[in-house]
Order: structure tokens, then sequence, then C-alpha cells
């Protein structure tokens, strides 16, 4: 089977993703995007794994240091030189966590950038450094969701920041996936939007969980003393000696 062909067949068979945010459960379960994944050949499987290991968050939680990230950011760029998309794919992804760790840094006290070319990566790495103490880096005019996501990060709203993140992330993937349709970039775009469509449905539902847990608590502290027995206890244990 040719490339070309087998790429317009593999394409084809992957369900639409839809809107992010949209839907409640991913519309292909992982073991069935693993099954139709076969149809890549060995080399691009292995391309698309180092594309994940560093662009997924699954992945870089694995690595100890921001400087690890970054070290294996440039082995990924390397390894995909043929693929210029994918190439820019992850120096945007990787920028975007870059600013992303900077919002933290700050916000945990940090009263300079420090060496951030130890643990920070691409364009914006001195533009960060010297605009340290500007809500948005110096960058607010062209990147309005720096703000955002820097008033998100002051206010404690990790479910809003979550949802930023994975917002800014999903238009970087548009952008690239407009130019690119059937063939491997197109398969590792897909694959990358439905892993942060899996993260946010598996976000959302602990999240949700959460927020009854602390519902519940909160009743359960606030709640008056009925008559009675407690639950469960017997007749015979609410009667007197």
């Amino acid at each position: 089977m040719s490339d070309k062909f087998r790429y317009i067949t593999l394409i084809s068979s992957l369900p639409y993703l839809g809107k992010l945010f949209s839907q409640k459960s991913v519309p292909v379960s992982e073991f069935r995007l693993r099954e139709r994944l076969k149809m890549l050949d060995d080399g691009h499987k292995d391309l698309l794994e180092k594309v994940i290991s560093v662009t997924a968050w699954a992945g870089v939680a694995k690595l100890d240091t921001d400087a690890d990230v970054v070290r294996l950011a440039e082995t990924v760029i390397d390894a995909v030189h043929e693929y210029p998309a994918l190439q820019d794919l992850v120096r945007v992804r990787m920028e975007t966590r870059t600013i992303i760790a900077a919002l933290r840094r700050r916000q945990h006290g940090d009263q300079s950038a420090g060496d951030i070319h130890t643990w920070g990566y691409g364009r914006w790495r001195t533009r960060i450094s010297d605009n340290w103490s500007d809500p948005s880096f110096g960058m607010g005019h062209f990147m309005p969701w720096i703000a955002e996501a820097n008033g998100l990060m002051r206010k404690g709203d990790h479910i809003a920041m979550e949802r930023l993140s994975l917002t800014e992330v999903f238009r970087q993937l548009d952008r690239q996936a407009a130019t690119h349709a059937f063939d491997f970039e197109a398969v590792v775009i897909y694959v990358l939007r439905w892993t942060i469509v899996q993260r946010w449905s598996t976000y959302n539902g602990e999240a949700a969980a959460t927020r009854l847990r602390k519902l519940i608590d909160q009743a359960l502290k606030t709640a008056p003393d009925l008559p009675g027995p407690p639950l469960g206890a017997t007749q015979q244990e609410e009667a007197p000696a």
C-alpha cells in the first residue's frame, strides 16, 4: 500500500473529535485508536511516539526537571527534521510550556527568571527575563491569553487555567492542521488533539468528583444531629439495658 493511500485510509477511519470541551467522552477509545495506528510503518510509529513524549502531559511528567524536558525537545526536533511542520509544532508547544512555567515560577515567589536558558525554551526567553514583573512578560499585545492565565493563577482557579492552556494548545494544532489533510503530519496532529480531548475528559471528571466530595464534607459538617440511633444501629442496640 502506498503511503498516500495508507494515510487517506487511516485518516478517513478516524472519527471527528468535535470542538474542544463539547463532548463528555472521547469519540474513540485509546484501544481503538492504537489499533488504527498500526497502519503506520515502524519508522513513523517511532516518530509519533517521540513527538507525543514531549508534547503530551503524560510523557513530560516522567521527566524530573525542566532541563530534561528541554533536552528531550531538542532531540525530538532533530528526529523529525524531515517534517518541518512537526518541528514547528514541537517548538511552539515548548514555548507555550515555557510561558506557563514562568507564570508558575513567578506565582510561587521567584523574583526573577534566573537562568531561563536552563529551564525554558524558544524565542521568548529573553523577553520573559527582561519583563519578569509585567503580567504578560511584555507579550500581552500579541498573546492576550498570557494575561488571562496570570489572572487565573493569582485566583488559584486551576480548572479554568487547565481549560485555558488546553484551548491555546488546541488552537496551535488547528493552525497546523489547516495545511495537512491526508499525510503523516495530519495523523500526528489528530493524535495530539485526541490526547487533549482525553485529558480534559479525565480531568473534568476528577474535578467534578473532587467538588462533589467537598460539598458532601461541608454538608456533613453543618448538618444538625437527628434524633434516634445512628444509621445501621439495630433496635436492640437502641433499647436501654
